[in-house]
């Protein structure tokens, strides 16, 4: 077995464990409300931000069972913010599922979600790990829950606007993207008792991590494989979404082209052949090729953050996924 073929076991093993804690410990007292809740863990998933989490600790403790239900915390506040970030945008279909809110309703999603964002606090109370830090890291998800509300709220504004650029988009994926990588592996690092340099590192690492991860999810939802990307290709562009590439394309697009954009996106209502000559034109400028560089660029300093901690499994392990993201195609 190669390098890669065990950290990806490595990686399933956690999802597991991580699948089977939510599962076993969601409250199941209505079903209907238990079922819309778990819709989006039994359809699959990276659990990127459990992974993160637990590495974070393995960098610097042992025993990382401890803190599985944190961990289990953060995906099911993550699966929160899917559930009613679907709602807004009307998304029909999620990891390759119907959404919630078009499986049931939409008075029921909203339930789901705030349901599974009661149920991240309480699954905080099952780690074994001290109640001082048990008591920041519920802090840590109170704040990172108002910062993807902000994150959303700026997305959804944007939608009305032309004049986005690019640093306002970096802030709004810092709070909607960022903010939960960033506090994936700042809590890993926490609750392993880590210095304040070190929870520095660790938080700017997903930080930057996240705003790549970010970056290469427009990439992919212009360009990529619809079945493995888990949702239909060009969504953002039909919703108006101000995407990098988006955004890009309309501050470097010439006059006629730049037009021809800005007429699209003024539809109400896009069909078929609006949106691929939408995709055209954003080829066109250039966006998709600026954009891996930047996201080359993210990467290499999120890499370098984590140089502070001394040589591990968990280390190469983060630097890998690190390094895979830019090639990864869902």
């Amino acid at each position: 077995m190669d390098n890669s073929e065990l950290t990806k076991k490595k990686f399933q093993e956690i999802a597991e464990k991580i699948d089977d804690f939510i599962l076993n410990n969601l409250s199941n007292k209505v079903l209907t409300l238990w079922k819309a809740s778990q819709h989006y863990i039994t359809a699959g998933g990276k659990r990127l931000r459990p992974f993160f989490i637990i590495k974070a600790y393995s960098l610097l403790a042992e025993n990382y069972e401890n803190i599985i239900p944190i961990a289990a915390a953060v995906e099911i506040l993550h699966t929160f913010s899917l559930i009613h970030d679907d709602i807004m945008d009307q998304d029909p279909i999620r990891r390759n599922v119907p959404t919630v809110h078009t499986k049931w309703d939409e008075s029921l999603a909203i339930l789901a979600g705030d349901f599974l964002l009661s149920q991240a606090f309480v699954f905080v109370h099952h780690a074994k790990i001290p109640q001082d830090i048990k008591y920041r890291v519920l802090l840590e998800l109170g704040r990172v829950s108002s910062k993807l509300c902000e994150g959303q709220t700026m997305d959804i504004e944007f939608e009305e606007r032309i004049d986005v650029s690019i640093e306002e988009y970096m802030r709004m994926v810092e709070l909607k993207t960022g903010a939960l990588f960033e506090v994936s592996t700042f809590i890993g690092g926490l609750c392993a008792k880590a210095s304040k340099i070190q929870l520095k590192s660790l938080e700017e690492f997903g930080n930057k991590f996240g705003i790549s991860f970010q970056i290469i999810d427009d990439i992919l939802g212009l360009i990529g494989d619809e079945k493995k990307f888990g949702k239909p290709i060009g969504s953002d562009l039909r919703e108006g979404k101000k995407t990098f590439l988006l955004i890009y394309a309309l501050e470097h697009l010439k006059n006629q082209e730049k037009r021809e954009l800005i007429t699209i996106l003024s539809k109400k209502e896009k069909t078929n052949e609006d949106i691929s000559k939408g995709i055209e034109l954003i080829k066109n400028s250039g966006a998709i090729e600026i954009a891996k560089k930047i996201v080359k660029n993210k990467l290499d300093e999120a890499i370098a953050k984590l140089e502070i901690f001394p040589d591990s499994e968990s280390k190469k392990e983060l630097q890998k996924l690190a390094l895979f993201s830019i090639q990864r195609t869902y």
